[in-house]
């Protein structure tokens, strides 16, 4: 005699079995995630602390600072054309990260975000006077500074520079330390440590 399994008492002898199960697999669940999660906490390097920490955000905020101060500034373009450039308020986002290396125990980088704005005029103080606007927008730019620290202080390793320009193909550009440390409204002489 063949027993189907689509009876009344068949079904009713599975759904037991199966909600048994589920409950135990939803149990099990938060275990389950558990486990990588403590497996991982073992393995990450700890959070940077004491002075590579501290003079890092103190080198974030002089160069947050610097950049907050500069001022749109106007210089000859060509034969009879002047132009007036501006940043807006930059965005400074500073990260300290951990390493095996006795010499570098720690790398730090600032990531600064910034629009660069530009408007153009026949005369000097006719530049001078353009209020510049989101209209007068050239590029968005994101720069990436690198240092290192040796234990006793932070020193510059390299940046570059991404500029997006509506129209064009994005262009990255190594920097140079000189460069980076102009203290012209082009420089970055605030974010370079002293």
């Amino acid at each position: 005699m063949r027993t189907s399994h689509n009876t009344p008492a068949a079904r009713r002898s599975a759904w037991p079995r199966r909600l048994s199960a589920t409950r135990t697999l939803v149990r099990a669940i938060p275990l389950l995630l558990a486990l990588p999660l403590g497996l991982l906490t073992g393995c990450s390097k700890p959070e940077p602390t004491g002075p590579a920490q501290t003079s890092f955000a103190a080198l974030a905020s002089a160069c947050t600072q610097f950049l907050a101060a500069r001022q749109p500034h106007v210089r000859p373009s060509g034969p009879g054309e002047w132009t007036l450039t501006g940043y807006s308020p930059a965005l400074v986002q500073p990260e300290v990260t951990g390493t095996e290396s006795p010499v570098t125990p720690y790398v730090g980088k600032l990531v600064i975000k910034d629009n660069e704005a530009q408007a153009h005029a026949t005369t000097e103080a006719a530049a001078q006077a353009i209020p510049l606007t989101p209209a007068h927008l050239l590029s968005n730019r994101t720069h990436t500074f690198i240092y290192s620290f040796d234990g006793q202080q932070w020193r510059w390793q390299n940046g570059q520079r991404l500029t997006k320009m509506p129209g064009q193909n994005d262009r990255m550009e190594a920097l140079s330390q000189a460069e980076v440390s102009a203290a012209g409204p082009k420089g970055f002489a605030g974010c370079v440590p002293r």
